[in-house]
């Protein structure tokens, strides 16, 4: 997996505005679970993911530790650099922009990686960014999964909403995540 994003020109020093924005928006302690993990899940809202969606990937056989002694267990970790963009409204160009640098690095800190779930369209956007992939090129298509052309995968799902959500839809995205889970199983674990 080799993200071909640009952050722009960045001197050598590594002292640029962007450069330090980019640092500020990354920092390799924060996500959860390693940057082993062959399996990244991308979000708007990290921490709410961390808190409604771990148990949930966790009863489907979807690991967040560096503990890999069960070969059926995906080793998965979310990203926490997009922890500084609202949630509650459409971030600005130059937030995504910043959030699509500190992706990039992190794709390639992560050299097991093959699978990328995102979760919203935000998300899928900043993960296109970070691979150098123009966004005309590939449509958010929920429950879809994608190969892109450095053969990293990507999976597209709508983002879970919290339990104040309306019931209805509430269910509905949980129900269309727990059909998108065999196919992210089946394309980690073909043999399987």
């Amino acid at each position: 997996m080799t993200p071909q994003a640009s952050s722009g020109s960045t001197p050598s020093d590594g002292h640029s505005p962007v450069r330090s924005k980019v640092q500020s928006f990354l920092s390799p302690k924060e996500g959860l679970g390693p940057l082993t993990a062959e399996l990244l899940i991308v979000c708007l809202d990290p921490e709410e993911a961390t808190k409604t969606l771990v148990p949930f990937l966790e009863a489907q056989g979807i690991c967040f530790t560096d503990d890999n002694r069960d070969p059926l267990l995906i080793q998965a970790r979310i990203t926490s650099v997009t922890c500084h963009l609202p949630p509650q409204q459409v971030p600005l160009p130059t937030d995504m922009e910043f959030c699509s640098a500190a992706l990039c690095e992190e794709l390639q800190d992560m050299s097991g990686l093959r699978l990328v779930l995102v979760l919203g369209i935000s998300a899928h956007i900043a993960v296109l960014r970070a691979c150098g992939i123009p966004l005309t090129r590939l449509d958010f298509r929920p429950g879809e999964i994608t190969r892109l052309p450095d053969g990293l995968l990507l999976a597209d799902a709508c983002h879970p909403l919290s339990e104040e959500a309306d019931p209805d839809l509430l269910t509905q995205r949980k129900n269309a995540l727990i059909k998108l889970i065999p196919q992210i199983r089946s394309a980690l674990r073909p043999s399987a």
